[in-house]
Order: structure tokens, then C-alpha cells, then sequence
């Protein structure tokens, strides 16, 4: 029995050690994020304000014709000071006005590293049967928000909840 146990308990630790080797990590100016080594950081800038692009696997395409998506948007404050959820109203007031089927499902306080955020929930629907769920991390950090989100289908969204959640809480600040 205990060299079951202790065969068990060796497969699991290797399983565990190889796990944390399949990610990468991408360090910017003052940030880093850590991330599946089968998700590829783009290049690519939809908007000027966006820092980075993470992309899942092209195959999580392939049931639902959309490719989940993580990304980190800035907004220097210029010299304002908001809280946390002030800005968050406004973005969220700015989201209802253009997009008026979005539904918040959740807003809560949470932390990001050391950092005090709020965390949002809500999803949408963008015609043509394609209903998306964003979860964004607001946060504020020397005069600029941050918002990090995770774009997804509602059908896959909570398939992703681990690595999405592993992924948003290793991003930090590095000044």
C-alpha cells in the first residue's frame, strides 16, 4: 500500500512540475504575465491603447468560429484621481450605451496581486447567434487604468475559467 502511495504521490508532483513548464511568460515595460505555452502573443492592436494580445489555440476556433482571447488596454488618467469604482462606472456606463444587450452578471472587489481591482462579468449578444462573456480586471496603477479581459463565447467560457484565472492573477507590476 504505501509504495502505491508513494508511486502515486511521485506521478502527481512530475504531472504538477511538467504542468508549470508548459507556460511562457511576457514581460513588458512595468508588467509581466505568465501564460499557456499553446497560446501565442500577438503583435496585433486592434485599438491604440492596446499593450498586448494573448490568443487560445487556433483549434478553440473550430466548434464555434471565434478564438478566446486575452488583452491588456491603458488609459493614462491624466492626472485625475478615480477610484477603482468610479472608473469602472464609467466604463460600464460607456459599455450599456453602445452595446444594449450586455448583461453584467457579476462586479466584485478582488485582488490582483498586491494590487486592489474589480473584477466584471457580462456578456453580450452581437447578432447573427454570437453571444460573447468578457471577465475584466480593472485596475489603477500610477496615474493609468488598466483593464485586462478575457473575451470568450458563452458556450466555452467556463471551460477556460482555470487557465484564464491562473493567467489574469499572475499578471504584476514590476515598478
Amino acid at each position: 500500500m504505501k509504495t502505491k502511495f508513494l508511486t502515486l504521490l511521485v506521478l502527481l508532483s512530475s504531472s504538477i512540475m511538467l504542468a508549470q513548464d508548459e507556460w511562457q511568460t511576457l514581460e513588458q515595460d512595468n508588467y509581466s504575465i505568465s501564460y499557456p505555452k499553446d497560446w501565442v502573443s500577438s503583435d496585433e492592436k486592434p485599438q491604440p491603447s492596446v499593450l498586448f494580445l494573448l490568443k487560445a489555440p487556433e483549434n478553440s476556433q473550430k466548434e464555434d468560429l471565434f478564438r478566446e482571447s486575452i488583452n491588456l488596454v491603458s488609459e493614462p488618467l491624466g492626472g485625475q484621481t478615480l477610484s477603482i469604482e468610479d472608473y469602472v462606472k464609467i466604463s460600464l456606463d460607456q459599455i450599456m450605451a453602445q452595446i444594449p444587450s450586455a448583461e453584467i452578471k457579476s462586479n466584485k472587489e478582488t485582488k490582483l496581486g498586491d494590487e486592489d481591482a474589480r473584477e466584471v462579468v457580462w456578456s453580450a449578444d452581437f447578432g447573427n447567434g454570437m453571444v460573447l462573456q468578457f471577465k475584466q480586471v480593472y485596475i489603477i496603477n500610477n496615474g493609468t487604468a488598466y483593464v485586462l479581459t478575457f473575451s470568450s463565447t458563452t458556450s466555452e467560457y467556463d471551460a477556460y475559467d482555470e487557465v484564464v484565472n491562473k493567467t489574469l492573477n499572475s499578471f504584476k507590476f514590476s515598478i
